[in-house]
């Protein structure tokens, strides 16, 4: 029987059944180790940095991170309209197989299925392309902090498609929860380095990078997106080495 403490426990998963199922069926095919889980600070809210990996990335996440999260989903795949419409012009093309009622009806369905399991996490929407929404992004993201609530962000930038062996450079937005953070709280927000490792099977937590407020906004931003960056590679670096020795 598993323990509670353990944290490959499904209680920090939402209380919807379907979710519930589903990561009870993920789990068969997406064990992995959990490393570095010493490294994280419980007595406050952070923000978990993740590499995407695909799918491998936002899966594993779901099923291995010790803590409650809420994460960063594009506002697309929140509605069911949009959520159907962008799975409509990235799948159209693979399903030729099949006529255009039996597409139609398929995402349908599955836009449906996939926007009733993104929204049982309560996700903090993100919205690509536009600076103004942005800002609604970062505001919604520091009350939740302030309420102690984690997050979870895959701030990847792929310029075609996401790399199952490594990671793309990131965006710097996020990193300016840091700032907003400090003004409201005054204090110091953690932002975690986290690596899902196919190869290894390994999910792995790294030593947080510690906003400064003394820095300039900009260069701040950068930095912390740097390091992290950094602190992932070095990570992968670790597995990898082991798995070759």
């Amino acid at each position: 029987m598993m323990k509670k403490s353990e944290p490959t426990e499904l209680h920090r998963l939402p209380n919807s059944p379907v979710t519930r199922f589903l990561a009870l069926i993920l789990r068969l095919f997406y064990r992995r180790k959990v490393r570095g889980s010493e490294n994280i600070d419980s007595s406050k809210a952070s923000v978990f940095v993740c590499n995407h990996g695909l799918a491998f990335g936002p899966i594993t996440a779901v099923l291995h991170l010790p803590v409650r999260f809420r994460p960063w989903i594009n506002a697309c795949m929140l509605d069911r309209g949009e959520a159907e419409s962008t799975m409509e012009n990235t799948f159209r093309d693979k399903l030729k197989f099949l006529g255009p009622k039996a597409k139609k009806r398929l995402f349908i369905i599955a836009s449906r299925f996939v926007c009733h399991v993104l929204n049982s996490f309560e996700p903090i929407p993100v919205f690509k392309g536009d600076p103004r929404k942005s800002v609604e992004t970062i505001s919604l993201s520091v009350d939740a902090l302030k309420r102690g609530e984690n997050l979870l962000i895959f701030p990847e930038k792929p310029v075609d498609r996401y790399d199952e062996e490594s990671f793309k450079a990131f965006n710097t937005g996020f990193a300016a929860l840091g700032r907003v953070y400090y003004r409201q709280t005054g204090l110091s927000l953690s932002f975690y380095p986290v690596f899902s490792d196919g190869h290894t099977h390994t999910f792995i937590i790294g030593e947080p990078v510690t906003f400064n407020p003394e820095n300039e906004a900009r260069s701040e931003k950068i930095r912390i997106s740097s390091e992290l960056q950094g602190r992932m590679t070095g990570l992968r670096d670790k597995l990898h080495e082991a798995l070759h020795k």
